[in-house]
C-alpha cells in the first residue's frame, strides 16, 4: 500500500478537509491536509492547511490517523498551529 486518503468533516465548524498520506521516497512519508469544497474536492492542490513529514511507514500511518480523529472533534486551527509549531 503507497499511500492513504480520507475525507473528513469538521463537527464544530461544519468545514469539510481532505488528509492523504503518500509515500515520497523510500524514508520519507508526507501527510498533507487540504481544505476541501462540498465534494470533498480540494480548493487548492497546491496549497494544503498543513504538510507533517515523517520517516517511517508505521509513524506515517499514525499521524494520518491521529490527525483525521482530531480534525473532527477539534477546531482546525488549533490542530494546524500544534503542528507548525512542532515542524
Amino acid at each position: 500500500m503507497k499511500g492513504l486518503f480520507n475525507k473528513i468533516k469538521n463537527l464544530p465548524t461544519r468545514r469539510r478537509f481532505v488528509i492523504s498520506t503518500i509515500c515520497k521516497d523510500e524514508n520519507a512519508f508526507e501527510t498533507a491536509i487540504f481544505e476541501a469544497n462540498f465534494f470533498y474536492l480540494p480548493k487548492s492542490w497546491s496549497k494544503p492547511a498543513l504538510v507533517v513529514l515523517t520517516e517511517t511507514k508505521d509513524q506515517a500511518w499514525d499521524t494520518h490517523h491521529l490527525l483525521a480523529a482530531r480534525l473532527k472533534k477539534e477546531y482546525p486551527i488549533r490542530v494546524f498551529q500544534e503542528y507548525s509549531c512542532v515542524a
